[in-house]
């Protein structure tokens, strides 16, 4: 049910208002303490409130967008007066005393309907934004996500000196399950990888698919050896696995890691990926199934 907050003084007004609104609506009371604060679609304002609570009204439009908070004005008809010039500004519609029932009804379920609009169009927005940095194949981020979330963590750093660690992992054995069991089983096989990693990370860290059988797992506030222990536990997670279960296939499989940090390895992004992208070569070229991180070349 659409809550309706009542910012109205007269209390003959708002008795007149909670009546007429408290069949189809759910009806809110102003909070004299903490005004406009309220969970609410759709605020009934009278003038003196108006007047008094301006800076807070804009407050509340401006944090309420993309999504549409209508303001509906209580006014009375004066000579000289125009409260048609609050509209669109603070305000969406108004009404003139004296009030008429059937009249505030409609006013205020086309308002209510502009903001289901802009609801569902917000929702429709996010799963689109959404769908823009999400891999097919994994049900993870995808590049685009990488460089945005990556420049927004470097960016940050330089404000406030902050670690960021990124691991760059690839599947060794991953082509043998495509040979045995094709493309759609082997991306199968991939999605439960992912799930695999992610059921290991904690609540900052990110997970992307690079592409083919590559990952990144991006670390932020860790430190490199937190985050050595952490792809440690990677590591084990995905050669203890037994993939495609549910297919009778119970596929094993193992994953070559290399380990960089901002800033103490790479002083911007691109020199973050590329030292990243080098350990794991390092890890591919002395036997796989094992973790390089940039410090002295030490594999793990």
């Amino acid at each position: 049910m659409d809550r309706v907050l009542l910012q109205v003084k007269k209390r003959k007004d708002r008795h007149r208002l909670e009546e007429w609104l408290s069949k189809s609506y759910h009806v809110l009371l102003p909070d004299h303490e903490h005004p406009l604060k309220e969970e609410m679609d759709l605020v009934v304002i009278d003038g003196p409130s108006l007047k008094n609570l301006r800076p807070k009204v804009r407050a509340r439009r401006k944090a309420e967008q993309p999504v549409f908070l209508p303001f509906l004005l209580l006014t009375v008809r004066r000579r000289g007066s125009m409260p048609a010039r609050h509209l669109g500004r603070v305000v969406d519609d108004i009404i003139v005393r004296p009030l008429n029932e059937q009249e505030l009804l409609a006013r205020v379920a086309n308002l209510l309907r502009m903001r289901h609009w802009s609801l569902e169009l917000k929702k429709e927005h996010d799963r689109v934004m959404k769908l823009a940095v999400t891999d097919d194949v994994s049900g993870f981020n995808n590049t685009r996500y990488l460089h945005r979330y990556l420049d927004r963590l470097i960016e940050a750093a330089a404000l406030k000196p902050v670690e960021v660690c990124l691991v760059f992992f690839d599947l060794d054995n991953f082509k043998q399950v495509v040979d045995g069991h094709g493309h759609v089983l082997g991306a199968k096989a991939l999605r439960e990888v992912a799930q695999t990693v992610h059921n290991a990370l904690g609540p900052d860290d990110r997970l992307v698919r690079y592409g083919g059988d590559e990952f990144i797992v991006i670390l932020p506030r860790q430190s490199k050896q937190e985050a050595l222990v952490k792809v440690a536990r990677l590591r084990q997670a995905i050669a203890k696995t037994p993939f495609l279960h549910k297919e009778g296939i119970d596929a094993r499989l193992t994953a070559s890691f290399g380990l960089a940090a901002f800033p103490h390895d790479a002083k911007d992004k691109r020199e973050l990926l590329a030292e990243a992208d080098r350990c794991l070569f390092e890890s591919k070229s002395a036997g796989k199934n094992r973790i390089t991180f940039a410090e002295l070349e030490k594999a793990a």
